[in-house]
């Protein structure tokens, strides 16, 4: 049997004054049934009766444990790379704030809902940057998130090639016991850069589950440069709108699936079903030593052994 509690010098004081008084109760009885020249047998049933149910209350209270079993203990999950467009086109506000506030407030609720999975954060526009490596600290997680903005990089544009390149390389090149791995791209969906089918492709062929996040609306916003609106070479203005003809063509290039962020639609609760249906592995299992806390039978044997001192009175005095 393990005690996992011990007493402080307090409690031990406790005890001590509680038996001597108890002792001296003891006493003057006896003495009482002496001068009257009488029995105080029945003193001593009460005494052996409420020395047995305190014992076992105090035994109760150090948490008694038993056996010394073996058990398993298992972790299981999903390793997710989340993939932040943060090009300049992100800063649009037709979705409030903006599309690259709402995307920050949407992945904090998803990193939140998976505490079992490990995740990590790459944002990109021309060029890609790991913010986060694969990842259970959720607190380094929730750190990073409300930095990302569209000045991380200084390269402007998008190209999605270079985070899906590196996305991959961590997912497949690293060890890891997990075959659950998910990247989740989010963005408005504008690319410049160059053709990407061959990254798509490898992604598909990994078993890769993947998932495209468009965000913005189809009728798109002027962008402002400064005070005033941003032209483009031939000196329009500049409308961005999301592009989901393209993300929807990744998303069938790998298999995936294709959920949008708007005004009208926020499948971010979508997305986090799909990925709780994701199938976790085991990626660690050890054995561990399983004591059974047995504390209850003590307090119940008391609180019997307490009923029947209350409930059941004997005479103190035989005249």
């Amino acid at each position: 049997m393990n005690l996992t509690s011990e007493f402080n010098s307090a409690e031990q004081w406790f005890l001590v004054i509680f038996f001597i008084l108890y002792l001296i109760y003891l006493g003057r009885i006896f003495w009482i049934a002496r001068r009257l020249e009488t029995s105080a047998r029945s003193s001593i049933l009460k005494f052996i009766l409420r020395s047995i149910y305190f014992i076992m209350m105090l035994l109760a209270l150090l948490n008694p444990s038993f056996g010394d079993l073996k058990g398993t203990v298992k972790a299981d999950g999903k390793d997710v790379f989340l993939l932040i467009d943060i090009s300049k086109s992100m800063d649009a506000t037709d979705i409030q704030p903006s599309r690259i506030e709402k995307a920050k407030f949407e992945i904090n609720r998803l990193v939140n809902q998976f505490a079992n999975d490990r995740v990590g954060l790459i944002v990109f526009s021309q060029d890609a940057l790991m913010l986060s490596p694969l990842t259970f600290d959720r607190n380094a997680i929730n750190l990073f998130v409300p930095r990302i903005n569209t000045s991380l990089l200084p390269e402007g544009g998008t190209d999605f090639s270079p985070a899906l390149q590196l996305a991959l390389d961590k997912l497949t090149k690293t060890k890891s016991k997990t075959q659950a791995k998910v990247i989740v791209l989010i963005s408005d969906g504008e690319n410049f850069g160059a053709d990407n089918k061959s990254i798509l492709s490898e992604i598909r062929k990994k078993g890769i589950d993947f998932f495209c996040i468009g965000v913005g609306t189809n009728n798109g916003i002027t962008l402002r440069q400064g005070s005033n609106y941003k032209k483009d070479e031939n000196g329009d203005i500049v409308v961005t709108k999301l592009e989901s003809a393209s993300l929807q063509k990744m998303a069938s290039l790998t298999g995936g699936k294709y959920l949008e962020i708007n005004t009208v639609s926020g499948s971010f609760n979508e997305l986090i079903r799909q990925l709780s249906e994701i199938t976790a592995n085991v990626f660690d299992d050890r054995q561990v030593d399983v004591i059974s806390n047995k504390y209850f039978y003590f307090l119940i044997i008391a609180l019997f052994l307490l009923g029947i001192d209350v409930f059941f009175t004997v005479r103190t005095f035989q005249l």
